[in-house]
């Protein structure tokens, strides 16, 4: 496990790794006020079937694209260019993808993202709608992720997204590929 992230002039520990994605690996951290958040550390590990450029500057954008869409995210606290870190607020709770593997999940989430999927599209983005980048808490579904791109629709909510929110057999298979069933 890695030691400590510094960011800003403070320290950062880690309690555990959240998960990684195409981009970055997630810390759950405490803060020096003993709060927790999640420090995201940009990797450069090579992904198959997507092309980065810069990643940082990439979240950086995205992130704002996201903020004036008004999607509901964690807030970016700070950046650190050099290290290739994000500091986010942490949301407690189980991901979408923990509750489906349970079959637990409340069909309003599902409104709720076709409701966000139709507000993205107008806008012309996609986000990652894969079910562990999303988290409900306080009566809030929580996009955890900044990856947002142009809208295409073979990526959108309604022809990929929505195969792995309910327990379809695309979820099914992607859970046991992980060992989660």
């Amino acid at each position: 496990m890695k030691e400590r992230f510094r960011l800003n002039g403070a320290e950062y520990v880690p309690r555990r790794l959240l998960g990684k994605g195409k981009g970055g690996y997630s810390w759950l951290v405490s803060g020096p006020d003993g709060g927790l958040y999640v420090v995201k550390a940009i990797h450069h590990e090579p992904c198959e079937y997507y092309i980065f450029g810069d990643k940082l500057a990439a979240e950086l954008r995205d992130y704002a694209r996201l903020r004036a869409l008004d999607v509901p995210m964690p807030e970016m606290l700070a950046h650190d260019a050099e290290r290739e870190l994000i500091l986010k607020r942490y949301i407690p709770g189980e991901t979408v993808y923990e509750i489906l593997l349970r079959g637990e999940l409340p069909g309003e989430y599902i409104a709720r993202l076709w409701r966000l999927s139709e507000r993205l599209r107008a806008a012309n983005t996609n986000i990652d709608y894969f079910p562990t980048n999303f988290v409900p808490h306080g009566g809030t579904l929580y996009y955890l992720d900044y990856e947002c791109n142009d809208y295409m629709p073979e990526w959108d909510f309604e022809h990929w997204g929505v195969k792995f929110w309910t327990r379809s057999e695309d979820f099914l298979k992607h859970a046991r590929e992980k060992g989660d069933i």
